[in-house]
């Protein structure tokens, strides 16, 4: 698995016709010692700041002219960046490489040294995001606000500085009071892996107090208006009476589903009557036809009897017409011609003329019966269609002068009541609308009257987890020989080392600074331990050496004020020296760690004697010295 989080490899000043100032870093542990003002607090300020420090590191005589400052760093999983700043500049130029291996014309994204929740191009989400850390909030406050979780927030637990590491403060806190809350939500995250994204959150006071009076001026608005329109409702239904309205609306409704069925039936009898009339005026329409045949018919038969009586008569005026021409062979009647060419007798056609006529006769007197017979049909169906026309009109004036009005005017009647019925309705809903804003005027005018409020936060960190991280403080006491050593516990509320029964903020500052150089490392050995987020390094200045030590130090006297022994000491980098390789700690002391430890670990030692090994972090002009990691024996 993966290791989160990284280490720093180089650190390097450099300035125009100025040799660089480096030191190179490993993994596991960094002790750079050496006496007072060789560099030690200024290589620590440089770290700080390339971190996003808000402080530019404070100019010492040998850094004059210098510059720009590099940090290398590697992640524990292999990969390599180089961090860049120019001094007093805000920005912070990230490199995917290591220092040695930027070019003029490679690549490089560009950093705010200011953390910026809104804007993810700065150093904080950068160097967070190689810790594994991604969009987490912390408290803020009492009330809850959420603020970005920022790589600030980490360097409390992991950079202790010469005055913080011998403070009575809880190395979490800064003693800054109004910092406390955020600065227990980073130590609560840290330990536990649980952020307070989800958290309840108060508004500002000010703000709450302003949004509520808003609110209420809001409701006594609503208030007003709704009871002006309950009065106005009220004057509209003066004279009515809610039951008496629903039980005349249930009759007028049972008024209109009668209508309504008697119309239904009246149009069902209409269609019925309509149905009959078309089907005669269609027997009429057949039988007006035929007669028109039959009449056509009978001039047909008459036609035909009248040239059948021409035949007849025709032979007695023939004999008369000598002039003319035979009707049968069209020979002339004359003296010279009396004989005709006839191929029948005049007589034969007589009787078949006679009997064709009688035979049409015959037929022409049963056509005259048949179209009296149809003409009187014709006559009935007539009359039929008048009776049903005249019963369909009847049931239209039913309709419209009877049932129709009765419907029109139980409807007007119903509108004009289920309008009445609606505005009880509404004055229903507004008495229960006003209760309601009367009950949140109430409640608001309560909460304007209580005071300030403030979160009841639950501490997340578990006993479990105090219990675990105090076993790991206590396994680095006693690897450091902490002298009579019996307990280790941490108080719950305020987060205090009780080492043997006794507070941490009580001891003398050495063992002060002992058990917060214990904090801080049991903090980074315990995350690592259950796979928590954390860079994996530590950083401390002046673990073993306190303010007054280095003065007894600098003017050759005794170090009668010592407070913890030179064994501790001893034993505390001997500890140290055995850590595993996925962390990195850096001590900058002023003692040296024995020979037989030096050799398991990165140790630096400037020795402030030019000519003498490295003289301190910053090359001394016109002196060729050596700048090695490792003292002249």
């Amino acid at each position: 698995m993966n290791v989160e989080g990284f280490f720093i490899s180089e650190i390097r000043l450099t300035g125009e016709n100025k040799r660089d100032a480096s030191i190179v870093l490993e993994k596991g542990l960094n002790v750079i010692s050496g006496a007072s003002d060789t560099g030690k607090t200024y290589i620590f300020q440089l770290i700080n700041y390339m971190f996003g420090g808000k402080d530019e590191p404070k100019e010492i005589d040998e850094s004059i002219g210098y510059s720009t400052i590099f940090l290398e760093l590697e992640k524990y999983d292999g990969e390599s960046y180089t961090l860049k700043r120019e001094i007093g500049d805000s920005s912070i130029f990230v490199y995917e490489s290591k220092i040695d291996d930027i070019s003029i014309l490679q690549n490089c994204v560009k950093l705010k040294a200011k953390h910026d929740k809104d804007d993810k191009d700065n150093i904080s989400t950068f160097l967070l995001s190689l810790t594994g850390i991604k969009d987490m909030l912390l408290r803020k406050n009492a009330r809850g606000t959420k603020i970005s979780f920022s790589f600030r927030n980490l360097i409390a637990l992991m950079m202790l500085n010469e005055e913080k590491i011998i403070s009575e403060e809880v190395p979490i806190y800064s003693g800054i009071p109004t910092n406390k809350t955020t600065e227990q939500s980073a130590f609560k995250t840290i330990l536990t892996g649980v952020d307070d994204s989800h958290g309840e959150e108060i508004d500002d006071p000010k703000v709450y107090r302003t949004r509520l009076e808003g609110k209420l001026e809001f409701v006594n608005a609503l208030l007003q208006k709704l009871k002006l329109e309950l009065k106005e409702k009220d004057a509209q239904i003066q004279g009515y009476d809610a039951h008496e309205l629903t039980l005349e609306i249930d009759i007028l409704m049972s008024t209109l589903s009668s209508n309504s069925k008697e119309v239904n039936i009246r149009m069902g009898q209409k269609k019925k009557i309509w149905i009959q009339e078309q089907e005669i005026k269609s027997r009429i329409l057949m039988l007006e036809e035929l007669l028109e045949r039959f009449r056509l018919l009978e001039k047909s038969y008459l036609s035909d009897l009248d040239r059948l009586q021409f035949l007849i008569e025709g032979d007695h005026y023939i004999s008369q017409l000598f002039d003319s021409n035979c009707p049968v062979c069209n020979n002339p009647f004359n003296s010279r011609a009396t004989e005709h060419n006839h191929d029948f007798y005049l007589e034969d056609l007589q009787i078949a003329c006679s009997e064709e006529s009688n035979k049409i006769n015959a037929q022409l007197i049963d056509l005259r019966e048949t179209l009296t017979n149809l003409e009187n049909e014709n006559k009935e169906n007539n009359e039929k269609v008048k009776l049903l026309s005249q019963q369909i009109k009847e049931i239209e004036l039913t309709i419209q002068r009877e049932l129709k009005p009765i419907a029109v005017l139980t409807k007007e009647r119903m509108d004009s009541l289920l309008n009445v019925k609606r505005i009880f309705q509404e004055i229903e809903l507004n008495e229960r609308r006003i209760a309601e804003y009367q009950t949140s005027q109430l409640d608001i005018m309560r909460e304007l009257s209580k005071k300030n409020q403030k979160m009841k936060f639950i501490n997340e960190i578990t006993t479990e987890i105090y219990d675990e991280f105090a076993t790991e403080v206590k396994k680095l006491l006693d690897g450091w020989n902490y002298p009579e050593l019996t307990s280790v516990s941490i108080d719950y509320d305020d987060q205090e080392l009780i080492v043997s029964g006794k507070k941490r903020k009580n001891h003398g500052k050495g063992y002060r600074a002992i058990l917060n150089a214990a904090f801080v490392i049991a903090i980074m050995k315990y995350t690592r331990s259950f796979g928590l987020k954390h860079p994996g390094l530590i950083i401390l200045d002046s673990p073993l050496t306190t303010y007054k030590e280095r003065l007894n130090q600098t003017t050759l006297s005794s170090s009668s004020e010592e407070d913890i022994s030179l064994d501790m000491k001893q034993a505390f980098f001997k500890n140290l020296s055995e850590l595993r390789k996925d962390v990195q700690v850096i001590i900058f002391e002023n003692i040296d760690p024995i020979k037989e430890v030096q050799d398991n670990m990165n140790y630096i030692h400037f020795s402030k004697v030019i000519g003498v090994g490295r003289y301190g972090f910053i090359p001394v002009d016109n002196v060729s010295e050596s700048v090695s990691n490792k003292p002249i024996q």
